[in-house]
């Protein structure tokens, strides 16, 4: 594809559990020319059932979610059921024991939500980016 082509479109799922920082992640990560929110979801089993029906490319989740449930049960769902799908971890669960067991359940990028998340806009415009050189 030539380079001043616009980026393909790129399908994007939101699981966090806090709604002020679920908005404004919308908000950020749909401000990229071509990203779509397709869902959003606060806990595993919403997360699931919105994933199957909306099989977005890419899906960010928080690793602390309602009820106490694990993100990391997204990321073993995710692995298994939709692996095409790009998995950014924006969290505040960060120290390297947690980072490691996030990249081995097939985690692209992990970021600390109190110090890294405006460069989950970032993320999301390079895996548009990618998705237009295959």
């Amino acid at each position: 594809m030539e380079p001043n082509l616009p980026l393909p479109a790129i399908n994007v799922f939101l699981v966090e559990d806090y709604a002020p920082i679920r908005d404004r992640l919308a908000a950020l990560i749909g401000s990229v020319e071509g990203v779509k929110i397709v869902g959003v979801a606060d806990e595993p089993d919403a997360a699931f059932a919105g994933i199957r029906a909306s099989q977005p490319h890419v899906v960010i989740v928080d690793l602390q979610l309602k009820s106490g449930a694990s993100g990391l049960t997204v990321l073993k769902w995710l692995r298994q059921h939709a692996p095409d799908a790009a998995a950014l971890v924006l969290t505040n669960t960060i120290y390297p024991q947690m980072n490691a067991l996030c990249f081995k359940l097939g985690a692209r990028l992990v970021l600390d939500k109190s110090m890294e998340a405006l460069r989950v806009r970032d993320a999301v415009i390079e895996l548009a980016a990618s998705r237009k050189q295959a």
